[in-house]
């Protein structure tokens, strides 16, 4: 097993218990790959943030904004195939690469971390649906690819399982607040 897998595996056994069992149902591959998009999603929003594997806070001497900017800037590092330090990135590089992961889905995600960052506020369901899709649609789009769906409709029924996905965390969140 590579480095990069085995922290991506360390990562998706303390961050999601839920989704580490979930990820057993894949071939091997597809399994690794899932894992390892998994860990780079929880590394960005870990960093945006300033958490651990979704626990607890930890000392950021950057702002927000500056922590998102260095995971555009590493996000495209990887694009550019270029080497990180940091597993989940090593990990991501080695996703985008084996499944020809358009850059603009990344980016996308980027952009939902931005949403937060900048506490936007949503006003109208375009609003809600938009924030959605940058943050969980988009994962459901990458995930479709890791799993080798190719035709349109396909990847945008993987996107709309997202929307469903964060709609029902939204939902969940109001009655609990």
């Amino acid at each position: 097993m590579s480095e990069v897998l085995t922290a991506s595996e360390a990562a998706i056994a303390k961050g999601s218990k839920s989704f580490a069992a979930a990820a057993k149902l894949f071939d091997p591959r597809t399994r690794a790959d899932a894992v390892m998009l998994y860990a780079w999603c929880r590394h960005c929003d870990d960093v945006v943030d300033g958490q651990e594997l979704g626990h607890g806070r930890v000392t950021q001497s950057e702002s927000a904004q500056a922590r998102l900017d260095g995971l555009y800037e590493e996000t495209h590092r990887a694009y550019r195939g270029l080497p990180s330090a940091h597993p989940a990135f090593a990990a991501f590089a080695e996703v985008i690469r084996r499944n020809d992961i358009p850059e603009r889905y990344p980016l996308d995600l980027l952009e939902g971390f931005r949403m937060d960052v900048e506490d936007r506020k949503y006003e109208t369901i375009e609003d809600t649906l938009s924030y959605c899709y940058h943050v969980a649609g988009v994962v459901g789009v990458m995930m479709a690819l890791i799993m080798g769906a190719r035709d349109d409709e396909v990847l945008h029924r993987a996107c709309d399982l997202g929307l469903a996905f964060q709609l029902t965390n939204i939902s969940r969140d109001v009655v609990e607040d």
